[in-house]
């Protein structure tokens, strides 16, 4: 019986794909040009730059590739034809085999220097976005009836076969702004006969009952609604009707947290995701550290008046270069005593990378609320 034919891989972005995979199109597009002689290696789905719909392309080997027809002399006189010079980047000096990529200014550019490009282009955005996202950590931990829950889960015993289980119990954390605890009990998510749950695991429905009463009150702050999905599972097994969470207060710090690392993926310009604090505690610390890079009075400030009143502020900012590829308005926060300092803050803030006489500039500050 013949060996089954193994399928080739197949990539959703060019930023997956190795170096010495090409199209036909590209192995014809090299400095000394090039043609396919091997089998396809991968395919590629993504959008065909002249139809603009997405298409599968076939990827090739370059290694296994073998010269065009095409002889040093007709190169030489091609290249006294040409009157641009794309296989030069005018930023860094290379020479690469492949063309070079127009930039939003006109230059010529490498696939590293392009890259390079974008990627400081997505940080200036993603900057701008971290601050609001600071500027809500503040606001959250300003609030008095601040609380941040924390659920850790006990597996359940896996069957005979080896099939896991749900969780058996879980621990239920809350503490307040100031990281007293509120509520802190470990509930049975099991029938009290089913093994798994820890000996001082409690009934869960008159403790979630306390923890609804504890949290009614309460802007509730969790790493992500996911956390509680095990939870509400059980809950439903177990035939309760729990609302825990007050409704319309309740935060997520996982998407904020992402924003506000602002850590890219070198090689996908992706933000890379955050790993889970694990507890209440570090939950508020990261909480506190976000909230450490809103926009405030420094404290060398004078000023005349030393009962000064601080006010928000949202500063509207545009793109400079029309042909700048980020996104043409950013809108930010500032808390201050006037326009003018809010305006005073926010540059001393981005250092004038992202405003001023950087990417964007200042267009529009508006007073939100005292």
């Amino acid at each position: 019986m013949p060996e089954a034919v193994k399928p080739v891989p197949s990539y959703a972005r060019w930023a997956e794909v190795p170096d010495h995979l090409r199209t036909r199109t590209q192995l014809a597009a090299l400095d000394l040009p090039r043609q396919a002689a091997g089998p396809v290696r991968a395919t590629i789905e993504t959008r065909n730059p002249g139809t603009g719909r997405k298409d599968e392309f076939d990827l090739y080997d370059v290694r296994e590739s073998v010269p065009t027809a095409a002889t040093a002399a007709q190169f030489l006189a091609a290249g006294t034809r040409r009157t641009t010079n794309t296989r030069t980047c005018e930023d860094c000096g290379a020479h690469p085999e492949t063309p070079c990529t127009p930039a939003a200014d006109g230059r010529a550019l490498c696939g590293t220097c392009a890259h390079i490009t974008r990627l400081r282009t997505r940080q200036a955005e993603i900057r701008a976005a971290a601050q609001d996202v600071a500027e809500t950590a503040a606001r959250l931990l300003a609030d008095e009836h601040l609380a941040v829950l924390q659920i850790d889960y006990t597996p359940g015993e896996p069957t005979a076969a080896g099939t896991p289980r749900p969780p058996a119990a879980a621990r239920l954390t809350a503490i307040d702004r100031t990281g007293a605890t509120l509520y802190d009990r470990t509930v049975r998510l099991t029938g009290p006969r089913t093994p798994g749950a820890p000996d001082h695991a409690i009934d869960p429905a008159p403790a979630l009952a306390d923890l609804t009463n504890v949290l009614a009150e309460r802007t509730v702050v969790l790493w992500t609604p996911i956390d509680l999905d095990p939870l509400y599972d059980a809950l439903r097994r177990l035939k309760l009707n729990t609302a825990l969470l007050p409704e319309g207060r309740v935060n997520s710090l996982y998407s904020a947290a992402t924003q506000w690392r602002a850590d890219l993926n070198p090689r996908t310009g992706d933000l890379r995701r955050p790993t889970s604090p694990g507890t209440a505690d570090r939950l508020l610390l990261l909480l506190r550290k976000m909230s450490a890079d809103a926009l405030r009075l420094d404290p060398t400030d004078e000023y005349d008046d030393p009962d000064r009143k601080l006010w928000n502020y949202q500063l509207t900012a545009r793109r400079v270069d029309p042909a700048h590829p980020g996104v043409s308005v950013i809108v930010t926060h500032a808390c201050a005593t006037s326009v003018e300092d809010a305006v005073r803050l926010t540059r001393k803030k981005h250092d004038g990378h992202l405003y001023g006489d950087g990417l964007y500039r200042i267009v529009r500050v508006e007073e939100e609320r005292p």
